[in-house]
């Protein structure tokens, strides 16, 4: 397991808070931001951790 801080792409409408989900590792750098954003937290995530 491995958490970080959530972050969320501005082009999706869940968060992240692993650093072991390919989902969210594939947010390009541009569309990253840090936070949940009011999202809700993305089901692989949720898995992992």
């Amino acid at each position: 397991m491995s958490k970080v801080s959530p972050f969320h792409s501005r082009l999706q409408d869940k968060h992240h808070n692993n650093n072991q989900c390919t989902e969210g590792n594939n947010i390009e750098p541009r569309n990253r931001v840090s936070g949940d954003g009011g999202k809700p937290l993305y089901d692989h995530c949720r898995k992992l951790s």
